[in-house]
């Protein structure tokens, strides 16, 4: 059991979108990395990677790979004049089996993706955004922001790639 675990779905709150959602992984970990509410990050994922409501977030690596910044909207506000919420996001790295070199340093006999745990054990400070095969999830601070299931069997997924909200 992951001891350093919290539940991502506590980002969705009382969001009326929210509530008619499934298959919104991104959405919630870029709403929990980003430290924004659940609206601002379903409307940002719908617009930067053409998601429709209900279905996954397909492209994700790619689209990221490509993003420096987010701009979240303020949800509610109609002053012309609103910026929104900006977000820095370097690229941290992506696993060996993608051609990446994001290799857990813990074993030398061959290249090995960081675990979930192991990534969250070493780099505890600051908040990124993980995805691993079909998944996406939050690490802040060292802490996994994730579905709740996966605090018992989640942890050994091999990170595909990782992003860094500055």
């Amino acid at each position: 059991m992951l001891k350093n675990f919290e539940n991502g779905y506590q980002v969705s709150g009382s969001s009326e979108i929210a509530s008619k959602e499934k298959n919104d992984c991104v959405v919630r970990a870029i709403a929990n990395a980003c430290d924004v509410n659940y609206d601002q990050a379903h409307k940002y994922v719908a617009d930067t990677f053409d998601r429709k409501k209900g279905k996954g977030t397909f492209q994700m690596q790619s689209t990221l790979d490509n993003v420096k910044e987010m701009t979240f909207d303020e949800v509610g506000q109609l002053d012309l004049f609103n910026e929104g919420i900006t977000r820095k996001l370097k690229l941290f790295g992506h696993g060996p089996k993608q051609g990446g070199d994001m290799v857990n340093p813990r074993y030398n006999h061959k290249p090995v993706a960081y675990t979930v745990k192991a990534f969250a054990q070493d780099f505890n400070k600051g908040n990124y955004i993980v995805g691993v095969r079909g998944h996406a999830l939050a690490i802040c601070d060292g802490v996994v922001m994730d579905n709740s299931n996966y605090q018992y069997d989640g942890y050994r997924r091999p990170v595909e790639c990782a992003y860094q909200v500055q």
